[in-house]
């Protein structure tokens, strides 16, 4: 009795444990599942940006940044891998120059109003990690713009002297002589807005008008945008319009941003012997003194102002000099030119 007694104590015993063993491993599995489930989800939530998710944080990351993500093949959505965003962000963020890098115009789609550019070949994300690193200014024409208004280097200057608006700008100007002082054209460009320059290079390219209307207007645009070389061009290419055909404000705008050139001078000189406002003579006389130039001022007199003539296309001096009945040598000594160095547009004293 005693023997069955123990071998039925032992039986619980025995039962005991498996029970507990059973339940040990089942909350160990079932803690093993959860933690599998958490890291599932936590996997997927990873994973799981859309593109217009991934595009806006793209949009915070700097230039090197986005190129050293150029080799991202993870999958985001709709076929799109992360280095296919990272060039959307470069494009449109940081002006990168694509069409330039590859040689071609990609195609485009749309996503949260930045373009992507499916169907691009491993050949041509190859050929554009190269041009990202190889090249000292890999920008769009407004990339280069938008830097030089922050910074002035000289490889930069000379990347944006070799942009088709540039180049507009300097056709627009080639019978003047200014074309041969790029510094010039390259600070009126800045100082104005890209999209300024922009409207002007592409109706250049639907029509190309270089009359001498279409630089005036152009100069009074910049001049709108408070550009000193903008005055210094007006004064130095189109001189007898700027004395006698801007309205008051704009005159006093003019001389407000003159710096000293010898034309500049010669202008104020000029308003302040005209019949313009006491104003407008008072301001030249103000900034010829800036100069320590000392023009004197007395009243105006018209019969003695010196008269300025606007050379048109095929003009000689001879014919200037008959229509004025003047004599040639007067007028090149006057002017300090040379007879061969007419250009249509440039402005010529003409003696009394």
């Amino acid at each position: 009795m005693e023997k069955k007694f123990r071998i039925l104590i032992f039986s619980l015993i025995f039962s005991g444990a498996l029970n507990i063993g059973l339940l040990s491993a089942f909350i160990a599995f079932a803690v093993q599942d959860q933690v599998s489930i958490g890291s599932v989800q936590q996997s997927t939530s990873e994973t799981s940006l859309s593109n217009v998710a991934c595009l806006r944080e793209m949009s915070k990351l700097s230039f090197r940044e986005l190129v050293s993500s150029l080799t991202n093949r993870e999958l985001v959505e709709e076929g799109y891998v992360k280095r296919d965003l990272a060039l959307a962000a470069l494009v449109a963020h940081h002006h990168f120059n694509l069409e330039k890098a590859i040689g071609s115009i990609p195609q485009k789609r749309e996503v949260d109003s930045i373009e992507l550019y499916p169907g691009l070949s491993e050949e041509q994300f190859e050929g554009i990690i190269r041009f990202a690193y190889q090249e000292k200014w890999p920008l769009t024409s407004k990339g280069l713009f938008n830097l030089l208004q922050k910074m002035r280097e000289p490889t930069l200057e000379q990347a944006f002297l070799l942009t088709p608006e540039f180049f507009a700008l300097k056709v627009l100007f080639q019978k003047t002589g200014t074309d041969q002082d790029p510094a010039l054209l390259l600070n009126l460009a800045v100082e104005g807005t890209w999209e300024l320059l922009d409207q002007f290079a592409k109706e250049q390219t639907q029509l190309l008008d270089l009359s001498v209307e279409k630089r005036r207007r152009l100069l009074l645009s910049y001049l709108a945008h408070h550009s000193a070389s903008a005055a210094e061009l007006l004064v130095k290419t189109d001189f007898s319009f700027a004395l006698k055909r801007l309205d008051d404000q704009g005159m006093l705008d003019l001389l407000s941003l003159l710096n000293k050139t010898p034309a500049a001078e010669s202008f104020c000189a000029a308003a302040l012997q005209s019949a313009r406002a006491d104003a407008i003579r008072s301001a030249a006389e103000k900034k010829a003194r800036s100069w320590n130039v000392e023009i004197a001022r007395g009243e105006p007199k018209v019969e003695k102002v010196v008269r300025y003539h606007t050379v048109g296309e095929g003009e000689s001096l001879w014919k200037i000099a008959r229509q004025y009945k003047a004599k040639v040598e007067e007028i090149v000594l006057l002017n300090g030119i040379d007879k061969d160095k007419l250009y249509p547009g440039m402005t010529l004293k003409i003696p009394d």
